[in-house]
């Protein structure tokens, strides 16, 4: 059976999209029966050679969901050339109840989102594009919770510009860009010589948390994601990982008041 390219790439783990994967198309690293792909080309796996820098991309028929509690001090990143320890690698071990991923399920899956090095919690693998989107995109809302740690005691007056939204600076191709943030729920959970706050934001940029936090003058010391939309890391321990069941993936975009 016949499918666009550009699906069969998003299924294989390639892209964690179909706009990712026409990208890699329309840049000509896409290889069909040793003929530079176009857009528009169709493929049927039974019959055709996909390659990608001259590897073979086989299709995963089956979706992947996976849930890792992320330990700091792990990269999110499929290679690092400092040698720093990979969150994927992680999910080569059995998983909390003792399952594995195969082969072709750990090379068609990649993250959705990121956490820095130094955070940890609740992160997500996909083979799944279309799922990825849905969490990732701006018009879809999903709030990402946290548990973080700063500097000092935070003041209500701080809580209250938070909530409305400060102006953060921050670094693309090597100049400043300037953007607006704003958490949607904040709750304090501890002050003293430093707060430990709890905070629910629908904002993905790189490093947001702590640079709004750094903008309200708040140093990040630890930060933990613990939940993404309805979807709660529970117990799951560090550095453990785990499958999610089919009720968590239809659930998981749904907006919580919690």
């Amino acid at each position: 059976m016949e499918v666009r390219l550009q699906v069969y790439l998003a299924r294989a783990g390639l892209a964690p999209s179909r706009r990712k994967a026409e990208e890699l198309i329309k840049a000509g690293k896409v290889l069909v029966n040793r003929k530079v792909a176009t857009l528009g080309t169709k493929v049927d796996a039974k019959k055709d050679k996909i390659t990608f820098s001259g590897e073979k991309i086989e299709a995963v028929k089956n979706k992947v969901y996976v849930m890792l509690n992320k330990p700091a001090g792990y990269l999110v990143a499929k290679s690092d050339e400092r040698g720093r320890k990979l969150a994927i690698d992680l999910l080569r071990q059995p998983s909390a109840d003792s399952k594995k991923l195969s082969d072709a399920e750990f090379n068609s899956i990649f993250n959705i989102g990121r956490l820095d090095f130094n955070s940890e919690g609740l992160l997500l693998f996909t083979n799944d594009g279309q799922f990825a989107d849905i969490i990732t995109h701006p018009r879809e809302h999903v709030n990402k919770t946290y548990i973080v740690k700063v500097s000092g005691r935070i003041s209500e007056e701080k809580i209250g510009k938070l909530l409305r939204g400060v102006k953060v600076v921050a670094e693309q191709d090597g100049k400043p860009v300037e953007y607006f943030s704003r958490f949607k729920q904040i709750r304090v959970l501890g002050r003293g010589e430093f707060s430990v706050i709890l905070i629910k934001i629908s904002q993905g940029r790189k490093r947001q948390v702590r640079r709004t936090l750094s903008a309200v003058g708040h140093e990040v010391l630890a930060l933990k994601r613990v939940a993404i939309g309805n979807l709660k890391l529970g117990e799951l321990p560090a550095g453990k990982w785990r499958y999610l069941n089919s009720g968590e993936v239809r659930t998981i975009t749904q907006t919580s008041s919690a």
